[in-house]
């Protein structure tokens, strides 16, 4: 019996190289969509990452035959295993080939559900022609696994000993050797090499930024070096705007953004802002605005890309600037990017602001009411310098943080009592009192309106309120425990508490007036580049978004960034990980059935997550 279970555990280990040659030949479509590889060092990761990839993949029906081989000493059902295993690795390979061609995804729980699931023919119609070639290949791989049982039994016979130790320690020290590389590429920003995460299938490789800066193996030049370099990749990978931009018409008005870091969607109020409340008494105001995201990386992008911020990576990896900062340039606006917090981390200078020049990255002071102080400060120096030149018109952008740091001036009057001396993150559970703390956010918050007030009286004093267009608005919401879920702040979850976030737009040429219907971030872009700039593409050719004025219903929104998204409806929230496991849940962040969702909108959120990419020319 142990003669025939070597014999057995030989043949099975034959045919897995067979099967290893075949997920060679398929796996191998994959390497299309690596781009622009350069350096000897990146050829050797890319072929020792394939083989080692694909030989763990192909070595699982292996090993579970293996062990139904040796535990329960069945041949027969070990070679059961291992032939549908096999089949089964073969197809998702194939499957994940083509899924991956067409949206830049690969298999997952929710794409299988596209592909499978309820009503799956109503997003992917499969002709009678489709089905019978499938069905064809599945018949035609039972075929291939009994002729590589075969030829694998002829060779069992005729092979005497197989070295796998050899193979395993060969395998090994290319295992170890691929993922170093990889976690060097990564913290050094090296993209020919940190590309290959998103394009081959259930990939992890190791990263250890911290231990490397720890021993300083991290060069900082190369680092700016490398992520210039990368930028060249972007004609291939990136289809961002559709179409070039065309403008005619432009008002040349002055444009004034101004943004509160995680400004709740109910604090725009008299008692709260009395500065941002009386101004909105002349305004647009949105009454049912969300962000593109929950936090501060997707909120900022989503404003100014205007696309979801599932593109992040790439974008900045490749550092593409926004159409909107290129369109600015291009009609001889002064610009001003003043923010309170670093605009390194995030990196917002290798993304949204990575066309501005001589960017400024950090403010003075060593708290967030401080640093708000002196961009306020910063922003008149602009404003005396850019007044006197009135055929150019000018672009300011004012990042208030001391909300997002529940900070205030130490002499600063507190309106709303009782307020905490002091913040203990870690005392914020599911029965902690709220209203200390939200006191003191709405402190914060006053503070900011009394920056804010300063900057509208500074444009009145110089007659440039009526030329000038202002926009208030957060970069998300913040939540106190609203739910009862245990969640404050945000970046927890994608509630109306944690997206929802005041919109305000000043615009002398318009009659005040109060909007209800939803309206995101992604429009506020399309709308100016559109009214104010003169351009005259389609939105869709450059956004996501539509006019801020269209009352017209929305089923759907996608919401939040690569490493997790949401798609929003309107009484269902389906949030989607890195991993591409997803669940459902209610606007209260209440579990519900997947049963419930309607996978056309999956479909349709899945194109829009792969709309600015290059895929047809792939």
């Amino acid at each position: 019996m142990k003669s025939k279970i070597y014999f057995t555990a030989k043949q099975l280990y034959l045919a897995n190289l067979i099967n290893l040659i075949i997920l060679f030949y398929l796996g191998k479509n994959y390497l299309k969509y690596i781009e622009n590889l350069s350096g000897f060092i990146s050829y050797i990761y890319v072929s020792i990452s394939f083989v080692t990839h694909f030989f763990l993949i192909n070595f699982i029906p292996l090993f579970v035959s293996l062990i139904f081989l040796y535990k329960i000493k069945s041949i027969l059902l070990s070679k059961i295993i291992f032939s549908l295993l096999s089949i089964f690795t073969i197809i998702y390979i194939q499957i994940d080939v083509t899924v991956f061609s067409q949206f830049r995804y690969h298999l997952s729980p929710i794409v299988f559900n596209l592909v499978f699931g309820k009503r799956a023919t109503d997003i992917f119609y499969l002709s009678t022609v489709n089905i019978i070639i499938f069905i064809a290949f599945i018949v035609g791989l039972i075929l291939l696994e009994l002729l590589i049982f075969y030829i694998s039994n002829k060779l069992a016979k005729k092979i005497v000993t197989i070295n796998v130790k050899l193979t395993a320690i060969i395998i090994i020290l290319l295992l170890l050797c691929s993922n170093f590389l990889y976690a060097w590429a990564d913290a050094n920003r090296y993209r020919p090499i940190s590309q290959i995460k998103n394009i081959y299938p259930i990939y992890y490789p190791l990263t250890f930024e911290s231990l490397l800066r720890k021993f300083n193996l991290i060069d900082k030049d190369e680092i700016e070096k490398n992520t210039l370099l990368s930028h060249t990749y972007s004609k291939s990978l990136i289809n961002y705007p559709l179409k070039p931009l065309q403008s005619k018409n432009s008002l040349k008005k002055n444009i004034l953004f101004i943004v509160i870091d995680s400004w709740r969607l109910n604090c725009m109020t008299e008692e709260i802002t009395p500065n941002i409340y009386q101004l909105s008494k002349s305004s647009q105001v949105f009454q049912n605005h969300k962000s593109g995201s929950n936090m501060t990386t997707g909120g900022i992008f989503s404003l100014f890309y205007a696309i979801p911020a599932t593109y992040y990576d790439n974008f900045t990896g490749l550092q593409i600037s926004p159409v909107f900062f290129n369109e600015l340039k291009k009609q001889g606006y002064q610009l001003s990017i003043l923010s309170s917090s670093t605009l390194e981390n995030p990196p917002f200078n290798k993304n949204v602001f990575s066309g501005i020049p001589n960017l400024r990255l950090e403010s003075k002071g060593v708290s967030p009411s401080e640093r708000d102080e002196d961009i306020y400060n910063e922003w008149l120096k602009f404003l005396k310098k850019t007044s006197s030149a009135e055929s150019q018109p000018f672009f300011s952008f004012l990042f208030f943080d001391s909300a997002h740091g529940f900070d205030y001036p130490s002499d600063y009057h507190l309106k709303f009592t009782p307020s905490l001396q002091e913040v203990n993150y870690m005392a914020l559970t599911n029965d902690y009192n709220p209203l200390p703390l939200f006191n003191r956010y709405k402190n914060s918050l006053n503070y900011v309106d009394s920056l804010i007030g300063k900057v509208i009286v500074e444009l009145k004093d110089k007659n440039l309120l009526d030329s000038t267009l202002i926009i208030i608005t957060g970069d998300h919401g913040q939540e106190f425990n609203d739910n009862k879920k245990g969640y404050w702040q945000h970046g927890g979850n994608f509630s109306d508490y944690q997206i929802g976030t005041p919109l305000v737009i000043y615009d002398h040429s318009k009659t005040p007036k109060i909007y209800t219907h939803l309206t995101l971030h992604y429009d506020i872009i399309p709308t100016f580049m559109d009214t104010v700039l003169g351009v005259q593409n389609d939105y869709n050719e450059y956004s996501v978004g539509k006019n801020l004025y269209d009352c017209s219903e929305r089923d759907w929104f996608i919401c939040g960034y690569n490493q997790k998204y949401a798609i929003i409806e309107k009484n269902m929230i389906i949030n989607i990980y890195s991993s591409g496991m997803y669940d459902v849940i209610d606007k209260n962040l209440n579990p519900i059935e997947d049963r419930e969702v309607d996978f056309n909108i999956v479909h349709e959120a899945v194109m829009e997550n792969s709309r600015f990419y290059n895929i047809s020319q792939k």
